[in-house]
């Protein structure tokens, strides 16, 4: 596969001067779902921002294409915990709101927007307003809005996060098929679950505690299209999870 994702020699430092990470290089695939765990304040939506342009980095780069990140870029979305929704806006604008700042067309953006908000299961929602939807459903107005953009790269910053883990698993399977269906765009998906990021993840990466560095780097060979339910039965999952609770205990034991 080719390396669609560069991140070189990234650091960055707090204003506090607290250093979040420091040297990390990482490579992730064209059409990979790349999963990153590490303990609370090791730097992974810090590392998150940086690829997407939101943040700049006090060393090193990230490249993405060819092409450093200097700035947001339109083939790349990011969806976020706590939703990011505009309260005052409903679904349908939620979703269709990217779409508008590019400029795209009404009579595609309406059919996008539909396109999408079916996809995300919220049919018959659309006229409705982020306070009345559940945690859930306003996450999936979020992943609906990303996905809208059709974009080359998502990133996923513990979007699930903050919802109840039978809600957090009914979304992680609409998520897999989701990826399936849409051609299986690059993702960097940010989680505290090992679960969930071994059903979710080509690869998961380990960090260390702050300043992070990459500790091991686990490939996941359960083969797709999964499931968790599959996922959590394949006879290798039981291994995986052991090898990423020795890694995160050794760095704890480090901190």
């Amino acid at each position: 596969m080719t390396g669609l994702i560069k991140v070189e020699g990234a650091s960055k430092k707090f204003s506090n001067g607290v250093v979040v990470f420091e040297g990390l290089d990482l490579e992730v695939a064209l059409g990979e779902t790349l999963c990153i765990l590490g303990p609370s304040g090791c730097g992974k939506t810090t590392l998150l921002r940086a690829m997407h342009g939101l943040l700049p980095l006090d060393g090193g780069r990230v490249v993405i294409d060819g092409k450093p990140v200097t700035q947001p870029r339109r083939d790349v979305a990011m969806v976020f915990q706590h939703f990011g929704l505009f309260p005052w806006k409903t679904v349908t604008a939620n979703v269709g709101y990217g779409l508008e700042l590019a400029g795209l067309a009404e009579p595609e953006r309406k059919a996008r927007v539909e396109q999408y908000i079916e996809m995300v299961g919220l049919e018959g929602f659309e006229k409705s307003f982020p306070y009345q939807l559940s945690g859930g459903m306003q996450q999936r107005v979020g992943l609906a809005r990303a996905l809208a953009m059709q974009p080359r790269v998502l990133l996923m910053d513990e979007p699930f996060g903050a919802l109840d883990a039978q809600t957090r698993e009914t979304l992680q399977d609409e998520l897999l098929s989701i990826w399936e269906r849409t051609g299986a765009p690059t993702m960097v998906f940010i989680t505290h679950s090992i679960e969930e990021a071994i059903a979710l993840g080509d690869r998961v990466v380990v960090l260390s505690p702050r300043p992070a560095r990459i500790g091991e780097i686990l490939r996941v060979d359960i083969p797709r299209p999964r499931t968790v339910a599959k996922v959590i039965e394949h006879p290798g999952f039981i291994e995986l999870r052991e090898r990423c609770w020795r890694q995160l205990r050794a760095k704890d034991r480090v901190a």
